[in-house]
C-alpha cells in the first residue's frame, strides 16, 4: 500500500529539552500537545482526536500516562524500537490513517532519562564482540576504517559538531546554546576514540508533539498542510556479529532509505530533499548518514563537509535546529522532535535558522533519519509542502 500525500500534518508542539527537574513527564507531555494543539487550532480534542501513537524507550506505562497527562481517553498504542522510535509511532500513526482507520491521530514522542540516574543510556546490555561497551564504542567502530580508506579524520567530525552547535544557538527549545570552535571540539575530553566530548550527543528530557490527519481533511485544521511523502523502517544484523559488514557505512539506514525514496518516487535525494534532520548521536553517525542516505557518493563527505554543503546556507542543510548535538537525545521524542523541525522549516516558521533555497524560494521536501540498536534498526520519513 502507498502512503504518499494520504496523510498530513496539520500540526506540531514541542517542549523545551534539557535537564527538566522540575518538570514531569506528563507536564512535558502537556506542554507539547497543547503547543501542537493550538497550531492545529484543535479547540476540543477528545472530540477531534481518534487515537493516541505514543513512543517512549524507558518509561514503564507509555500509553496510560499520556492518556492521563492529556485526560484524553482514546485507543492508545505505544511503540518502542531503540532511537528510531519517535519515527516509529508517526508511522504507527501515518499507517493507521492510510488504512482508513482513524481520521484524526495525535503522536506523542517522550522520554525523562535524566530521572533514572544515570548521566547517558545504561550500558547493561550487549557490548562489542561480547565485550563491555558503551554506545559510544558501538558507533566508533566505522571509524577506523572508514578514515583508512577514505582519508577523512576527527578534523572532519570537528566541523560537524561546531556547525550543529551554532544552528542549536538558533533554537528557542535546544538544550546547548553554545558556540565551539574546532579547536575545541579536537581537545574535548576523550570518551571513546575519535569520539570526544563534543562529538557525542547529551542526555535529556523532553517531548514533542504532531497532530495528523487525512489528506482530504487536512485544510479543515490549516490553509498549509505539510503532507506524508514516505515513511519506512528498515533493519540489519547486528554490525558488530556480521561477517559481511565493512564498517564503512550503517546497512540499516541504506535499507530505511531506500524504501522511502521508493515510496515518495525520489530517484534524486540529493536534489529532491532540500533539509534533513539525521540521527546525530555522534558526529561520525551524521558523516555516515550523508552517504548512506544517498545524498552524496561513498567516501566523499570529507569533501562536503569542507565545502560547507550540509551547513545552513549549503546546498543541503543538515540539523537545522542543531541536532540531537544541542537537543540532547531524550530517545522516544527525537524523531518526532525532528519532524517538528522539518514541518516549521516548511512552513517558514523557523524564525532565525529559517532556509531559503539558492534560488530564494522556501524548501519543499524533507526527511528525517533515526538509527538506533548496535545500530540495527532504522526509520525514516519524507514529507513535503505541496501535494
Amino acid at each position: 500500500m502507498s502512503i504518499k500525500d494520504k496523510v498530513a500534518i496539520v500540526g506540531v508542539g514541542c517542549c523545551k529539552f534539557g535537564e527538566n527537574w522540575d518538570r514531569s513527564e506528563e507536564d512535558m507531555i502537556v506542554d507539547a500537545a497543547y503547543e501542537a494543539f493550538a497550531d492545529a487550532g484543535i479547540t476540543e480534542p477528545a472530540k477531534q482526536i481518534d487515537a493516541i501513537y505514543c513512543g517512549s524507550l524507558y518509561t514503564k506505562n507509555g500509553p496510560v500516562e499520556v492518556g492521563e497527562a492529556l485526560k484524553l481517553y482514546k485507543p492508545l498504542t505505544a511503540v518502542s524500537n531503540y532511537c528510531a522510535t519517535g519515527t516509529e509511532a508517526f508511522r504507527a500513526g501515518v499507517m493507521a490513517i492510510a488504512a482508513g482507520v482513524y481520521d484524526t491521530v495525535l503522536v506523542v514522542g517522550y522520554d525523562k532519562p535524566k530521572d533514572r540516574g544515570v548521566s547517558g543510556p545504561s550500558v547493561n546490555i550487549k557490548g562489542v564482540r561480547d565485550l563491555p561497551a558503551t554506545p559510544a564504542g558501538w558507533f566508533a567502530m566505522c571509524a577506523a576504517p572508514y578514515f583508512k580508506k577514505f582519508g577523512a579524520g576527527r578534523e572532519d567530525l570537528a566541523k560537524i559538531a561546531v556547525k550543529n552547535h551554532h544552528n542549536g544557538t538558533l533554537s528557542p527549545k535546544s538544550f546547548l546554546k553554545k558556540i565551539i570552535t574546532e579547536e575545541e571540539a579536537l581537545n574535548g575530553r576523550m570518551i571513546s576514540w575519535p569520539f570526544g566530548l563534543y562529538d557525542c550527543a547529551a542526555q535529556s528530557d523532553g517531548a514533542a508533539v504532531a497532530v495528523i490527519t487525512k489528506a482530504s481533511l487536512a485544510k479543515n485544521f490549516r490553509d498549509n498542510p505539510v503532507y506524508v511523502k514516505a515513511v519506512a523502517s528498515g533493519s540489519a544484523a547486528n554490525p558488530h556479529t556480521d561477517p559481511d559488514h565493512d564498517f564503512l557505512r550503517w546497512k540499516p539506514t541504506e535499507n530505511a532509505a531506500a524504501e522511502a525514496y521508493k515510496m515518495a518516487g525520489i530517484t534524486n535525494p540529493f536534489r529532491e530533499i532540500h533539509l534533513a534532520q539525521v540521527h546525530d548521536c555522534f558526529t561520525l553517525t551524521e558523516l555516515l548518514a550523508y552517504e548512506d542516505l544517498g545524498f552524496i557518493p561513498k567516501g566523499a563527505a570529507k569533501e562536503h563537509i569542507a565545502n560547507g554543503t550540509f551547513t545552513l546556507t549549503g546546498e543541503l542543510p543538515v540539523n537545522t535546529d542543531g541536532g540531537l548535538k544541542t537537543f540532547g537525545h531524550p530517545t522516544g521524542a527525537t524523531g518526532v522532535r525532528m519532524i517538528v523541525e522539518n514541518v516549521l522549516q516548511l512552513q517558514g516558521r523557523a524564525d532565525k535558522r529559517q532556509l531559503s533555497l539558492h534560488n530564494g524560494k522556501q524548501p519543499t521536501m524533507a526527511l528525517t533519519h533515526n538509527i538506533g540498536g548496535f545500530p540495527t534498526g532504522c526509520a525514516v520519513s519524507i514529507i513535503g509542502i505541496d501535494k
